[in-house]
């Protein structure tokens, strides 16, 4: 008797069920954490700063072996164990703030646990992407990730909108539901079909080893190189910005509590959310670089619309209009690494993009941290927005990224 064929569409339904869960466990923790530093710890806006670095650090600098591990594993079940574990973090502070036990470096300890653990988890899940959009999708590598950048954004716009009334109902209850989600995105995963490793990959290396092959791919591509370049100088310049300036905006200039934080990063990853569908649902864009280049310039000019202090609708405005703009860089910048990266590397390739391209936000959340201890978060926004044009032109004239297009249907992607 022979086995029916299986559905592989079922794969692609479980895994943007899996991807929907997972984020919207990360949109409660977006708002969560920030709030917890700032608002009920009353830490100043150095010490949010640097919180929000160790939010980020662990899971840049791990994902790199979470990347070669990824690339030796049956992805599956190696997805699924790690989103297990990922549920025991919120559960423990949960019980820890219910027991009425909370100080800054408990959170501290909290958010590095769950930063290393989406080290690993990360480069597992973007991986298993590639398999899903092979299998299901026909191969259109640029709507598979514009569709899953959509499910991912939106996923946390919607867990920003649960975190939001923490002020009203508490921390802990929330906890239990980020825990929650977590487990259900390890159900969703272990729904999903078996992905072996590539026969090449099943040779036991050294994770030392195998760190370097991906940083060396990821380095000497041509086509990714000026992309990560580019990316990692405005991850430095913005995306500490927006982890740290804006609560602090909101608490110091507009007098706000967890909604609005909530609201403010609802409607920035809700505008990279839209855009990503959007791109999802169009004709493959053809000249990739220079996308990425134009959608960059868009956080100078909110920063600089923030400094004139505009009404708090007038914030949550020009945060979507970036998030725009962020969906398409990301999303393009995303399927350029995706179309060139081998199977036998392409989780450590993803790894080692993903450090490149967010590593600047560690350096960034500190930076503007003390800047903004000195000079007040309206002035401070213009520093990076200066330093952004400047970057800009450097990448046009002294890297080929502006010429960057999509590779031609009947054309290798790795050649």
């Amino acid at each position: 008797m022979t086995t029916p064929a299986r559905d592989h569409r079922a794969d692609h339904r479980w895994y943007m069920a899996g991807l929907w869960s997972y984020f919207l466990a990360g949109g409660i923790q977006g708002v969560l954490f920030p709030w917890i530093i700032a608002y009920v710890l009353h830490e100043s806006p150095d010490r949010v700063g640097i919180a929000q670095m160790f939010s980020m650090l662990p899971m840049l600098l791990l994902g790199l072996f979470g990347g070669a591990a990824a690339d030796r594993a049956e992805l599956r079940k190696h997805l699924m164990r790690l989103q297990a574990i990922a549920m025991l973090p919120p559960l423990v502070l949960a019980l820890l703030i219910y027991n009425g036990i909370l100080f800054y470096e408990l959170m501290i300890l909290y958010v590095l646990a769950l930063s290393s653990l989406g080290g690993y988890i990360m480069p597992a899940r973007d991986s298993m992407l590639s398999r899903v959009a092979t299998q299901s999708m026909g191969g259109n590598i640029q709507r598979a990730v514009a569709l899953a950048m959509s499910g991912q954004f939106l996923g946390q716009v919607v867990g920003y909108a649960l975190g939001s009334p923490a002020e009203y109902i508490g921390a802990w209850p929330l906890l239990i539901l980020q825990s929650s989600l977590l487990g259900f995105a390890a159900f969703t995963t272990s729904r999903l079909e078996p992905a072996p490793p590539s026969p090449r990959a099943e040779k036991r290396r050294q994770p030392i080893k195998d760190v370097k092959e991906g940083l060396a791919a990821v380095w000497h591509d041509e086509r990714i190189r000026p992309v990560l370049l580019l990316m990692f100088f405005s991850g430095i310049l913005f995306m500490g910005v927006f982890m740290v300036l804006f609560p602090i905006l909101i608490r110091d200039v507009y007098r706000g509590s967890s909604q609005e934080i909530g609201f403010v990063f609802m409607s920035f990853f809700g505008g990279i959310g839209i855009s990503s569908f959007v791109l999802s649902r169009l004709k493959p864009i053809r000249r990739q670089g220079r996308a990425i280049m134009l959608a960059m310039c868009t956080g100078a000019v909110v920063m600089v619309f923030i400094h004139f202090e505009p009404p708090i609708w007038g914030v949550f405005l020009l945060a979507h209009c970036w998030g725009l703009a962020a969906g398409v860089s990301m999303s393009q910048s995303r399927a350029i690494v995706q179309e060139r990266a081998s199977n036998a590397l392409r989780a450590r390739m993803l790894a080692g993009f993903n450090l490149g391209t967010m590593g600047g936000g560690p350096i960034g959340s500190v930076l503007i941290g003390f800047l903004i201890a000195g000079v007040g978060p309206l002035d401070a926004v213009l520093v990076p927005s200066a330093l952004m044009l400047v970057l800009w032109v450097a990448i046009f004239f002294f890297t080929p990224l502006w010429r960057i297009e999509a590779p031609k249907p009947n054309q290798s992607v790795h050649g």
